[in-house]
């Protein structure tokens, strides 16, 4: 393969995943309803999204400790300083959600954009820039339920309840890293943080004297966010070959105001009757405090091991949005990965599986949610393969995941998710270089 054929291959799998991305992003809500996602986006501001690349998300971890020059990453800004390239990458995920509980099952698809980021580096290997947008949160659910009530001839009306939503918080974050030597990195980015969220309730009742009711409620908001980053790197551990880095970040809680308009249509004789009810009414929605740390080792250039950790307080957040649910709390989150990379394309061998990079790796995330006693845990296991371009550092990354999450115990549900990933990272394939070096 030559190198305009490598180029053109990397770069064509870029603006196709773009412009998917974009797609899916602009989906419209009933198309987005039909394939839903996880139940438990449908409280509060929606589920926390883990926005990494698929070489992280095949680890287990979030990458704030994987110190590589020719790659970028959204989690860790000290990292931007140490870039020796200009880099674009972008993804998306397909999720099934196999979900159950005591007496029944549902299955939910969900096909969702992930991100887009773009690195500089203004002075290589010592100052570089970072802009993306990626999401926080997302709600993408539907539930469906039925029930009974009284009418007042003490008449037993049956109804159906169909509930479903999506939206959630978003970032658009741009910030710079800078290399203060060889060893330490710091890093620093402010994001607009905004908040859409469209979240829908129909009722249906077998009553012909009962219309069915459809009410809708949209929430908005905006304010900004800060992330510290903080990156070391030693070498010479162990032996003259190996080195170890370490990453560490901080996002400083933010409080969204927001606002929300709620409207409700019915039928009646043929005709559809609509109703504000409220019309931006104000209110807030909290993101928490949230702390990240790890290590990776770097035994040789052929292999290294991972082990990072996260910590949200969402304990310390409240939010007054018509989603809460008062038989969920929030409580403290508390994520651990640890994931391994094996670099057989280093190796320089002719075989076919030494063309590829292999991860692996597994991680427990205690969830936000708590009910019941029950905490709504996940526990992950993933894979990946990273397909390196021969006459460049770009890369296409894939990765597989299963998880496990929640419990039938107390009538919850539990979900079986199968989840795949694809990304793509363009090192200075579609930009120059810069000037100043």
């Amino acid at each position: 393969m030559n190198k305009l054929n490598s180029n053109t291959i990397f770069t064509t799998v870029f603006a196709l995943l773009f412009i998917f991305s974009n797609n899916v992003l602009a989906q419209s809500d009933e198309s987005s309803i039909g394939k839903s996602g996880s139940f438990y986006s449908l409280f509060g501001m929606g589920f926390p999204v883990e926005t990494n690349t698929s070489r992280e998300l095949s680890m287990g971890i979030s990458g704030i400790s994987l110190d590589n020059a020719q790659s970028n990453g959204l989690h860790n800004p000290a990292l931007w300083g140490t870039n020796t390239f200009s880099t674009a990458s972008t993804g998306f995920s397909l999720s099934k959600f196999l979900s159950e509980d005591n007496t029944t099952e549902s299955k939910n698809t969900a096909l969702q954009a992930g991100y887009l980021q773009l690195t500089f580096p203004v002075y290589r290997e010592k100052l570089g820039i970072s802009a993306s947008l990626h999401p926080v949160t997302r709600s993408n659910y539907r539930f469906f339920n039925t029930s009974s009530i009284l009418n007042e001839q003490n008449q037993t009306i049956e109804y159906a309840s169909d509930a479903y939503g999506t939206g959630g918080i978003s970032k658009f974050e741009i910030g710079f890293g800078w290399s203060i030597n060889k060893n330490i990195s710091v890093g620093y980015a402010p994001s607009l943080v905004f908040l859409s969220q469209n979240n829908s309730r129909e009722l249906f009742f077998d009553d012909g004297s009962f219309t069915t009711n459809v009410i809708d409620s949209k929430i908005t908001g905006s304010d900004f966010s800060h992330k510290f980053g903080l990156l070391a790197s030693f070498p010479t551990i162990f032996s003259d070959k190996d080195r170890v880095s370490f990453g560490a970040t901080a996002i400083l809680p933010v409080e969204i105001e927001t606002k929300e308009s709620i409207l409700s249509s019915r039928q009646v004789n043929n005709q559809v009757q609509e109703v504000t009810l409220d019309e931006n009414v104000g209110g807030k929605a909290e993101l928490p405090l949230e702390l990240n740390s790890g290590f990776t080792y770097y035994p040789s250039t052929l292999f290294n091991v991972s082990l990072e950790g996260k910590f949200q307080q969402w304990s310390e957040t409240n939010f007054n949005l018509n989603t809460t649910n008062d038989t969920f709390e929030l409580s403290d989150r508390y994520k651990l990965g640890l994931g391994a990379e094996y670099h057989a394309y280093r190796t320089n061998s002719n075989s076919f599986f030494s063309n590829f990079r292999y991860n692996a790796g597994m991680a427990y995330d205690s969830g936000h949610l708590k009910t019941a006693q029950e905490n709504i845990n996940t526990l992950w296991f993933s894979a990946g393969l990273g397909i390196i371009s021969p006459l460049s550092n770009s890369t296409i990354d894939l990765s597989a995941r299963y998880g496990l999450r929640g419990t039938t115990a107390n009538d919850l549900i539990q979900e079986r998710i199968w989840s795949f990933n694809i990304s793509v990272n363009l090192t200075e394939l579609m930009f120059f270089r810069p000037k100043l070096n």
